[in-house]
């Protein structure tokens, strides 16, 4: 129980303030500081500043209005209570102040001590609490910062301001970079205590009259007030990324994550809904360049986010008409010349584009989703040209099929290869799963659990895109690949650089010790051939060799000829 309170009575009769004191006075167990202010024009700082722990107001003026008075209080966010007294012969007036903000009534002419005590600390008790429930709604459990809900409304305030005047504001977008793997690789906690110590490294950054948000796992906002100078919005961006790309201490361990950043100051006729847009997009472009940079918002990232969303709508329909269709590049044994596989690829026969190669339409396919639909469909027509292939006899070809990582995390994939394979009668055994190096060391525990149970299948796997990342080599003994693909674009140096060359020889050395055959990708010249063979490659596959075409073309290649490794 508090035994300190400060009242503020808003009274134009001192006879009022010397009875309300003479009442206080009978109240033995607490201490009440009592301040008279006899305009009610003065009073709204008053009951803004935090001089008091509740106010008396008499509701009766001869000029000015006590109810515009408490409203305006109510919408600057006064957190003192508001009791009001009236006349008792008033009472619909009661009700009338209760609906604007007050928190009680006291009826003038029936106040006693017990009842005046009683009411305040009520009142007190009732504020506190709402404070505490709005703190909970308003504010982000972990960090402290703001939550999604008040960020949004400030936002919108800021965009009312800047439309009635010269208040400018900018609104920039950040999201870490490396997060996902502390998270999988120390646990959550790390994570939590990581995500607060941005927090305040963020708060750290601006001025208090600003606000720093928290409005998704890893990602935050900052609502900067008054800022329009595009080199001033370069320096503070600058400034949060070197805060948050310094090492952070936690748990005894030093972590270092790094951030991208988007930046969309305010524009004449923007609102709150399109400025969050557009720092999004431009955090998103940050990402795309590498990350740990800032980017600024442009019109033609609204123009590409159009293009994307027509292509994605025309892609979704695509699907549903039927309009993806498989071509195959076939692999080559170095040491035979035979073709021993083929792979894959996707192809959409666009009704007004004509045939679209992955790259005019994959990022988009993954990025919505639709990757996983696609998925389906593709190895639908590679087991059904799996029989196409049997009945002439070549049906023990191994026919490779990309997977991504959104597909790996489709619950439903192993379901779906099993089902296929049964639909057309085939063995797991004659298909061939290539995940991209990107994908496997983004996410290695989703990597493990989808290949462990994709095992089931009889399958098998291969590491497409080896040595273009940071592959471990723990991770490469831990999951089930049975080859690697050499990047395409070591193969590409190998006859000019003497450096790609050692490399590519490392690497196929490294794969055969761990039992691993190895595929050359790109292969565009009789002398690349060649060195591969030197250096014992196993499978090499290329433009040179042969283009990606469809199942038609590749009977007639497999019936009229093997593939020839003449040089």
């Amino acid at each position: 129980m508090d035994t300190h309170i400060r009242l503020l009575l808003i009274d134009d009769e001192q006879v009022e303030y010397l009875l309300i004191g003479s009442l206080l006075s009978d109240v033995f167990h607490t201490a009440y500081e009592i301040t008279w202010l006899p305009k009610l024009e003065d009073a709204l700082p008053e009951i803004l500043s935090d001089n008091y722990d509740v106010i008396l107001l008499d509701y009766q003026w001869h000029n000015g209005s006590a109810k515009d008075l408490i409203l305006a209080a109510r919408n600057m966010g006064a957190k003192v209570p508001i009791l009001v007294m009236t006349d008792e012969m008033e009472a619909d007036v009661d009700r009338e102040a209760l609906s604007v903000g007050a928190a009680d009534y006291l009826i003038k002419g029936k106040i006693d001590a017990q009842l005046l005590e009683r009411t305040m600390r009520y009142a007190i008790e009732r504020k506190a609490n709402e404070i505490k429930l709005s703190e909970l709604a308003h504010y982000d459990s972990l960090t402290g910062v703001s939550n999604r809900i008040l960020f949004r409304d400030r936002l919108d305030h800021a965009v009312d301001l800047a439309k009635r005047g010269d208040h400018p504001f900018t609104l920039m977008y950040l999201d870490l970079d490396g997060f996902k793997p502390v998270n999988d690789c120390y646990g959550h906690d790390v994570g939590d205590m990581l995500i607060r110590e941005t927090a305040q490294r963020l708060q750290g950054c601006v001025r208090l009259s600003d606000t720093v948000a928290r409005v998704g796992g890893d990602e935050f906002t900052l609502l900067l007030d008054d800022m329009h100078s595009t080199t001033d919005m370069a320096h503070l961006a600058e400034k949060v990324i070197d805060a948050i790309s310094a090492p952070f201490a936690l748990a005894g361990m030093d972590i270092t994550v790094g951030c991208s950043v988007g930046i969309a100051p305010y524009r004449p006729g923007a609102d709150g809904e399109s400025l969050q847009r557009q720092a999004d997009m431009a955090m998103y472009r940050a990402k795309q360049a590498s990350g740990n940079q800032y980017c600024f918002y442009a019109e033609s990232m609204d123009n590409d986010a159009r293009r994307l969303l027509q292509l994605e709508q025309e892609l979704r329909r695509g699907l549903s008409r039927g309009e993806i269709t498989v071509y195959y590049q076939p692999r080559i044994d170095t040491v035979t010349g035979e073709i021993c596989g083929l792979e894959a690829l996707a192809r959409w026969r666009h009704p007004a584009r004509g045939l679209l190669t992955p790259s005019d339409f994959l990022a988009v396919a993954d990025s919505s989703g639709l990757v996983v639909d696609m998925g389906h469909q593709i190895l639908d027509i590679v087991c059904r040209d799996v029989q196409t292939l049997k009945q002439v006899g070549l049906g023990d070809l191994l026919m490779s099929v990309n997977l991504s990582r959104r597909q790996l995390r489709d619950d439903n994939l192993t379901e779906q290869v099993i089902a296929t394979l049964d639909r057309h009668g085939l063995r797991g055994s004659q298909l061939e799963f290539e995940l991209p190096e990107n994908a496997v060391m983004g996410d290695v525990a989703l990597a493990t659990e989808a290949l462990g149970t994709l095992a089931i299948t009889g399958a098998s796997f291969s590491l497409d895109d080896f040595g273009s990342g940071m592959s471990s080599l723990a991770t490469l003994q831990r999951l089930p690949f049975s080859r690697v693909k050499i990047d395409r674009q070591l193969v590409s140096g190998i006859t000019q650089d003497r450096d790609q060359h050692a490399l590519v020889m490392a690497v196929i050395q490294l794969a055969h010790s761990l039992k691993l055959s190895t595929v050359a990708e790109g292969v565009e010249t009789a002398e690349q051939l060649k060195r591969l063979r030197e250096l014992g490659c196993d499978e090499v596959q290329g433009f040179w060799l042969g283009s990606p075409q469809p199942m038609a073309d590749i009977l007639r290649l497999l019936q009229v000829d093997t593939a020839s490794l003449e040089v």
